[in-house]
């Protein structure tokens, strides 16, 4: 089943962020604040396979995470505004977004 194709293009590559951005909110979430802002400044990210995302969701997603990392830099508005970033980027890959 895993060399099957997938169900519609791009979801294999959806899947893989969804997990990474999930892995950052747990990271957050667990008080692991300098492990999350290390993942979004380094955008490890980039380093997933996105084969199939069309380039425009991938463009918002990464302003999202962009906003993220900011939000992470700015003593003020951490981890909220962090975690809403987070919580927008993942959402530009779950139907009906």
């Amino acid at each position: 089943m895993s060399d099957a194709e997938p169900i519609f293009t791009g979801s294999q590559g959806s899947a893989h962020l969804i997990e990474w951005i999930d892995g950052v909110l747990m990271d957050l979430r667990d008080g692991r604040v300098n492990d999350a802002r290390a993942a979004l400044e380094t955008e490890e990210w980039r380093g997933l396979n996105l084969d199939g995302i069309p380039e425009p969701i991938r463009n918002q997603m990464h302003e999202s995470l962009e906003e993220a990392a900011r939000a992470l830099a700015d003593s003020n508005d951490f981890p909220g505004g962090a975690e809403a970033a987070l919580l927008m980027a993942r959402s530009r890959f779950l139907p009906g977004a």
